[in-house]
């Protein structure tokens, strides 16, 4: 999968009407500390809404696979959402759209409207100000976890390994914590370690990584540019190296990191400063 940089932020989409709002803002009304699962769109059915861009970011394992042919999925799946009546590719039983806010022509001159809440979700998707991957490997197995971030609310999408894409609200309270059990599922987190300085090699080179029992890399992206951490979930203890901002040159082997290992409180401090400012739970605990 080609990691997040600045220039992979979702460009806006050709199209954004008033009822494409009203549906986003809708959905983003639904943020819960503990939320239900709002929609789940498979790789394919993404592919038939948006278009191969939609998928660049948080990848598509299903329809990477090789036996599958994406255009063949992709026009199967359209079919799937018409059926299921989140499509509708008729002029009848359509909602007013309302006035354009963003793109040009005739709101009403769409081939196809989306079910409100579908239109909601990919408005959010489409349109983020800012963007906090989570690539993790655990078990050999592949997962992402995507934040998309708007004033006063985000929109999460986890991808399974399997190519379904989990939507849901989260307040934004309860990223930390949410995002720490993400990267560490086994609750390895011991005691704060000294930070120490070495390098790239140095670091892929330390004794006891084989022991990772999770793998992750969180990629936080807005218009100011991007930043990287990787944490490294041991059986005993969870590593966290700072990758600091991204270089367009990539990192070399000789360049410092910073690493050491934290605490599960600390872990929870370090996710927070890679969240767009304004979004951490200190922000939120003054209005609730």
């Amino acid at each position: 999968m080609t990691t997040p940089t600045t220039d992979a932020l979702p460009s806006s989409p050709l199209v954004v009407t008033e009822r494409d709002l009203a549906g986003a803002l809708a959905i983003l009304e639904r943020a819960d500390q503990d939320p239900d699962i709002l929609m789940v769109l498979s790789d394919e059915e993404l592919l038939a809404l948006d278009g191969e861009a939609s998928l660049r970011i948080l990848g598509s394992p299903y329809l990477d696979q090789e036996q599958v042919h994406r255009e063949t999925a992709g026009a199967t799946a359209m079919r799937g959402l018409i059926a299921r009546r989140l499509v509708n590719p008729t002029d009848q039983a359509r909602e007013e759209e309302g006035d354009l806010l963003i793109g040009e022509g005739d709101p009403s001159d769409r081939l196809i409207q989306l079910e409100l809440g579908l239109a909601g979700i990919l408005t959010l998707r489409r349109t983020p100000e800012a963007l906090l991957t989570i690539e993790r490997v655990a078990s050999q197995v592949r997962t992402t976890l995507g934040l998309h971030f708007f004033p006063g609310g985000v929109l999460e999408e986890f991808v399974a390994a399997d190519g379904f894409h989990h939507f849901c609200v989260p307040t934004l309270a309860s990223l930390p914590s949410r995002l720490a059990a993400f990267v560490d599922p086994h609750g390895s987190a011991g005691d704060d370690g000294d930070v120490q300085e070495m390098t790239v090699a140095a670091v892929t080179s330390l004794e006891g990584l084989e022991d990772t029992r999770a793998l992750s890399t969180l990629t936080s992206v807005n218009d100011q540019g991007a930043r990287r951490a990787t944490v490294f979930t041991l059986a005993d203890r969870v590593r966290v190296v700072d990758n600091g901002t991204e270089d367009p040159a990539g990192t070399q082997p000789g360049d410092l990191l910073a690493i050491s290992d934290v605490s599960a409180s600390a872990l929870e401090q370090i996710i927070e400063s890679l969240l767009p400012a304004g979004s951490g739970s200190d922000e939120e605990s003054t209005d609730s």
